[in-house]
């Protein structure tokens, strides 16, 4: 029996992506972020460069666990035009399941992460641009989809965007409470869950 429901395959990619933060971590407390090389990092794990660039687009994307693709384009691209199914919310889980492609690190590496950044102004600098860059992409997509439906709300497209990271994080973090058992995506429908306990069913038109 395959553990998790993971092939041999994936649970070797997750362990060598691991392998890397870790390494990472390892290295710039040691060393300071200035004076790492993403050569370094290879060598601690005995992997090779163009390995490490699979799973990262830098060292410092490796300190935070981000993956080269953290939104898959394809999906956002037939979102925009109106797909996959044609239903707005639908269709928007669909956003929410792009953006959990990639698991993000343990709880325990995003933590050393933090310290990371108080230590090192690169690190808090790049951690908001990724961020900023995700949502500004995803906002646009949104308003794309909403420009061409015509929908009621055309003019807030960031609300979705804001709704869409807080399910996708809420689903995380309780994969992580989960011992990362499964995938992230395994967690949507309890995030939307959460989502709805907090904000209630929608109120009635103002009289």
């Amino acid at each position: 029996m395959q553990e998790d429901g993971l092939g041999l395959r994936e649970r070797k990619k997750r362990a060598r992506r691991d392998a890397l933060i870790d390494a990472t971590h390892e290295l710039v407390r040691e060393q300071g972020l200035e004076q790492v090389t993403v050569e370094d990092i290879c060598d601690r794990v005995g992997v090779s460069v163009r390995t490490f660039f699979n799973y990262f687009d830098s060292k410092i994307d490796a300190v935070f666990g981000v993956a080269p693709t953290t939104f898959d384009r394809q999906v956002a691209e037939v979102y925009a035009t109106g797909g996959p199914t044609g239903d707005l919310a639908t269709d928007t889980r669909t956003l929410v399941s792009a953006l959990l492609e990639f698991p993000g690190p343990s709880k325990e590496r995003v933590g050393v992460a933090i310290e990371l950044m108080k230590v090192e102004p690169t690190l808090f600098s790049r951690h908001m641009e990724l961020f900023d860059a995700i949502r500004q992409e995803m906002q646009s997509v949104i308003g794309r989809r909403l420009d061409r439906e015509r929908a009621e709300a055309a003019a807030r497209p960031e609300l979705i965007a804001v709704a869409v990271f807080h399910i996708a994080r809420c689903a995380t973090t309780l994969w992580y409470e989960a011992g990362s058992a499964g995938h992230p995506r395994d967690y949507i429908d309890a995030a939307y869950r959460d989502l709805h306990t907090v904000l209630g069913p929608q109120p009635p038109p103002a009289s």
